[in-house]
């Protein structure tokens, strides 16, 4: 019996002495966590983005619808020759007519690709221009892990720093200049 004992003394020291060996091997830990999507969204620079992009985006979907019905227009002329045409004829239009069409179609695909190019493209001008923004905050507060709020499933309010790093990047950064190409 004293022996076990002296035994699950010994092992308590062992894991004690372990422990705080490795407890000294890593920094204290400080955490915080930031939204993102808020900071997405409300930010002046986003916003503002955002604005440009609707424009840009209402004039492409206008470009679009004009050129939906020219290419519907088209194919009702083709469909109206059909009957004056000679066959061969006809044949070749159509074909001409179909290459045109999948030609639009791959134009029309990469025009409404460029408007989440645009978004994706501000986003990330947003969140660079906020990197050294959280750099700066993390060092002043301290914290060494800093965690998206939509991963976190509970946290105290000191712990979210969104509204300060929104402050902050609304001073640095107001607006970005979106352009079509």
């Amino acid at each position: 019996m004293t022996q076990k004992l002296i035994r699950l003394i010994t092992n308590t020291f062992v894991i004690i002495f372990l422990l705080s060996n490795a407890h000294a091997d890593y920094p204290s830990t400080s955490l915080a966590v930031i939204d993102l999507n808020y900071i997405l969204s409300e930010a002046k620079a986003a916003k503002d983005a955002a604005k440009q992009i609707e424009e840009i985006a209402i004039n492409i979907e206008n470009e679009i619808k004009k050129s939906d019905e020219d290419i519907i227009n088209e194919q009702n002329k083709l469909i109206e020759s059909q009957a004056i045409m000679a066959p061969e004829s006809f044949e070749k239009k159509r074909e001409e007519y179909e290459k045109k069409v999948q030609n639009y179609n791959i134009e029309r695909q990469q025009k409404l690709l460029s408007i989440d190019n645009l978004v994706n493209m501000s986003r990330g001008q947003v969140l660079e221009a906020l990197k050294p923004i959280l750099e700066e905050i993390s060092n002043e507060k301290g914290i060494t892990i800093l965690l998206e709020k939509n991963t976190v499933l509970l946290n105290a309010d000191g712990m979210d720093i969104t509204e300060e790093s929104l402050k902050r990047l609304n001073k640095e950064l107001s607006s970005i200049k979106i352009s079509k190409e």
